[in-house]
């Protein structure tokens, strides 16, 4: 079961009994799919629940007389579609004007834009399982309705994008937070607080990750410095003896063979000095050793 499913199947089996907010559930649904025509209205589905769904806020909105048909397709292997149509008929006319005056108020009211965002995305959208990607995307068949929830979007401050794929106009959105204020619009609390917590465990996993490799870098760090620095100093002892070195080169120097491992400011502390103060201490000893190195005794 794909996660898109997992969240269809929540918005399918809520109520809403809010008429403005159905009507703009339908108005989604049917405007995505071009459905509107001169003498009827005619949408084609592949999935049963969804054309159940559109019959049953028919049922809801209108008295007008609804049918609902179903055919074998062909295309991408044999399978069922179901068409649902309301025919030109009395009070026809005046249904589909209130979608007009749906469409007009769709950038004003939260609940009319809650369902018209979630008719579109149950007749046209995709959400990736937050395990694996953030990520929602609209598929729409008119440049119109795309352009128009692009709007809608941006209006809200939602990060959302537009192109075209597969010979459609896709809507998408890549940001976690924009995605969870989506779920909310739609009304899939359930799903959401699932999202959030999945969101906030990777969160915690990521941080862990970065404080280890954090960690592991500055180990290696400190192991990388104080290899160089033994060696520095095991070549002065062959060379020139450390016991030739200044009082406080020398401590250091014997200290640091003792302590190979240790930080430049654990160092310190068992010297009563600064981490800055040991750091002078080896960048002369780190001068005597290139000088040796490059014949200037």
């Amino acid at each position: 079961m794909s996660y898109t499913f997992t969240i269809k199947e929540e918005i399918l089996k809520k109520n809403i009994e809010n008429h403005d907010e159905n009507l703009a559930e339908i108005y989604g649904i049917l405007y995505s799919k071009n459905a509107f025509y001169e003498n009827k209205i005619e949408i084609t589905l592949e999935n049963y629940y969804l054309a159940q769904r559109v019959v049953e806020l028919f049922k809801k909105l209108t008295t007008l007389k609804t049918f609902i048909k179903y055919s074998i397709s062909k295309k991408l292997g044999e399978h069922k579609v179901y068409v649902v149509t309301i025919p030109n008929q009395k009070g026809y006319k005046e249904f589909l004007d209130s979608f007009s005056l749906i469409e007009k108020q769709l950038d004003k009211s939260e609940d009319l834009y809650n369902g018209f965002l979630r008719g579109l995305f149950l007749a046209c959208g995709y959400i990736k399982d937050p395990e694996k990607e953030y990520a929602i995307d609209f598929f729409i068949d008119s440049e119109k309705v795309a352009n128009k929830l692009y709007d809608l979007l941006k209006i809200r401050g939602k990060r959302c994008f537009k192109t075209t794929k597969r010979n459609k106009f896709l809507i998408y959105l890549r940001n976690s937070e924009d995605i969870m204020d989506i779920l909310v619009a739609i009304g899939v609390l359930k799903e959401f607080f699932k999202y959030e917590e999945i969101i906030m465990m990777k969160e915690i996993k990521n941080k862990t990750i970065r404080e280890i490799n954090w960690e592991v870098a500055n180990e290696t760090k400190t192991l990388n410095t104080g290899r160089k620095q033994v060696l520095m100093i095991e070549y002065l002892d062959k060379e020139i003896g450390l016991s030739s070195l200044t009082p406080v080169l020398e401590e250091i120097s014997n200290l640091r063979l003792k302590y190979p491992e240790s930080t430049l400011s654990e160092l310190g502390g068992l010297l009563g000095l600064s981490k800055s103060g040991v750091k002078s201490r080896f960048r002369r000893i780190e001068k005597i050793y290139n000088d040796l190195k490059n014949g200037n005794r």
